[in-house]
């Protein structure tokens, strides 16, 4: 009987998401008695899917936004960092397309803002991600983030759905609005702006009828720490109990990525087509989202650059009492892991 690696995704571009396209884990655990396997295999209930977020089983890899990690490991999840990569996607602050009163993010002084309630999710990144986009739109221009006038919203959506895809029907995933709540508030006069990124964005702008107006997109920010939100840096942890009983699976884990990440760039029309389906937007639309050197963004890394990033997120969630203890990103690493497997695939090492 074969051991299981179990892995987890969010629907962004990733490598992860390539590799098990490509069923590039079959290949490279062939010789182990290893398999990787979904977490949906497990169940598809709040309880089973919900490691997702809090990284609470054995033996598995996460990919995705990076505030559920870092909660999970500030509320005692035991995991180590692996790697690293900032994906650059568009940073919407939205607007109804007919209120003249708002031309400029200093014309959101005053005016309410909507940060999400998700009830069932356990850790709320869709907040984590408004508040802040909001605060830093505003502290660009120098305005405190006292001035902010923020208003829940209640978000009904399912969080769940659109998690690790099978593609074993050949079809790609269909995605949905995660902001539905939070559009018709605005449409509705309830808030006067609302945050939405990366692609996402498409399947609200089509449900709202072309009534939405773009504010500003964070991603053309010049610093980095303004860019920082939740799918900006992308995070790859996984559990201690593979770094300390079997490192060499997590090696060739790693190397699974790296692979992933080598061929998207070198195949750029082939990538497309595969980050749509992660995302559910057209293969045309990746770069309406997606900044184009998404192609060399892809490998997880642990650069200072990358791990600035991280301590950008890291200090907003303790801040703003998303996490409890503001932990030590160092401590956190396996990076000799990932420094084997950039060995082994004879690729550069950035410091």
């Amino acid at each position: 009987m074969s051991n299981t690696i179990w892995y987890t995704r969010c629907p962004v571009p990733t490598a992860s998401g390539i590799a098990k396209q490509h069923d590039a884990f079959t290949t490279n655990f062939a010789d182990s008695d290893w398999q990787v396997r979904n977490i949906r295999e497990r169940g598809t209930d709040g309880t089973s899917l919900n490691t997702h977020f809090s990284h609470d089983l054995d033996d598995s890899f996460r990919e995705g936004g990076g505030s559920p990690p870092v909660w999970a490991r500030a509320n005692g999840a035991d995991t180590s960092l692996l790697g690293v990569c900032f994906i650059e996607e568009t940073l919407g602050i939205f607007v109804r397309d007919d209120d003249d009163s708002i031309q400029s993010v200093p014309d959101l002084v005053g005016k309410r803002l909507a940060l999400p309630d998700w009830p069932e999710l356990i850790m709320n990144f869709f907040r984590f991600a408004a508040q802040k986009a909001f605060v830093s739109a505003l502290q660009l221009e120098g305005i405190p983030e006292s001035e902010a006038n923020f208003v829940d919203v209640i978000e009904t959506g399912d969080h769940f759905q659109l998690l690790n895809p099978t593609f074993t029907d050949g079809s790609d995933r269909t995605l949905v609005s995660y902001y539905h709540c939070q559009m018709e508030a605005l449409l509705n006069g309830e808030v006067d702006a609302i945050f939405a990124k990366g692609g996402e964005i498409a399947a609200m702008q089509a449900e709202s009828g072309g009534r939405l107006r773009m504010l500003t997109n964070l991603i053309d920010a010049k610093p980095m720490w303004a860019k920082v939100n939740n799918a900006t840096p992308r995070i790859l942890t996984v559990s201690n109990s593979l770094v300390r009983d079997n490192p060499e699976q997590v090696i060739t884990y790693a190397r699974t990525l790296l692979q992933a990440a080598k061929w998207a760039q070198k195949n750029h029309a082939e990538a497309d087509i595969a980050m749509a389906a992660e995302t559910g937007v057209q293969p045309a639309d990746i770069h309406t989202y997606y900044t184009r050197d998404i192609y060399d963004k892809l490998a997880p890394e642990l650069s200072v650059k990358m791990l600035d990033a991280v301590e950008v997120l890291k200090t907003f969630l303790f801040e703003h009492g998303f996490i409890d203890n503001n932990f030590s990103t160092e401590a956190w690493m396996a990076k000799d892991l990932l420094q084997e497997a950039y060995r082994q695939e004879e690729m550069e090492w950035r410091e």
